[in-house]
């Protein structure tokens, strides 16, 4: 064989598999990265655009959800009860929900009984896309300077005793969580 056709071979060799595998799914956001903006779609119950970007300086407890997930009924109530033990220590909590169909998911955050946990509603999932939360629900901490410090996949009961120990512990240690 010639030396141009054992390049050709080789050359191949090392492109051709790199073309027929399958591509590598890109990773959403996860602890240590900066917490993505969310998507200009998502919403809050008045229609109003929600921006994370205005939550700097506080905390931010972020879940993804919605109806069709059995733990996510469970999660918001007991976040809404921390929610509202947090309030006034520069902790905001953010119920994200996914449902398709608005109505669906008004109705689910109406049904958890939110009051001081802001619902965000992303029907087209645009936001969750770009988090790529490994279940449902799914928990993201995210300090005052932009940083996922916690991501909780899934629910079960006494998670949220763990919460609010990370949420202590976040509070107590920096000044700038």
């Amino acid at each position: 064989m010639s030396r141009v056709f054992k390049s050709i071979v080789w050359i191949a060799a090392l492109i051709v598999p790199a073309m027929v595998m399958p591509a590598t799914a890109v990773a959403g956001v996860g602890e240590g990265d900066r917490a993505a903006e969310f998507n200009a779609a998502a919403r809050d119950s008045r229609g109003r655009r929600v921006r994370l970007k205005s939550y700097r300086n506080k905390v931010v407890v972020m879940t993804f959800g919605a109806s069709w997930c059995k733990p996510c009924k469970k999660e918001l109530p007991a976040w809404e009860k921390l929610a509202k033990k947090y309030r006034n220590k520069g902790v905001v909590f953010l119920a994200v929900n996914i449902d398709k169909d608005l109505d669906k998911g008004k109705r689910f955050v109406e049904q958890a009984g939110l009051r001081v946990m802001r619902a965000v509603y992303d029907p087209g999932a645009a936001t969750a896309e770009t988090y790529d939360p490994p279940t449902m629900p799914s928990t993201y901490v995210i300090g005052r300077r932009g940083i996922v410090r916690y991501l909780h996949p899934g629910y079960r009961p006494g998670d949220e005793k763990k919460l609010a120990k990370l949420l202590d512990e976040l509070l107590a240690k920096y000044r700038d969580p």
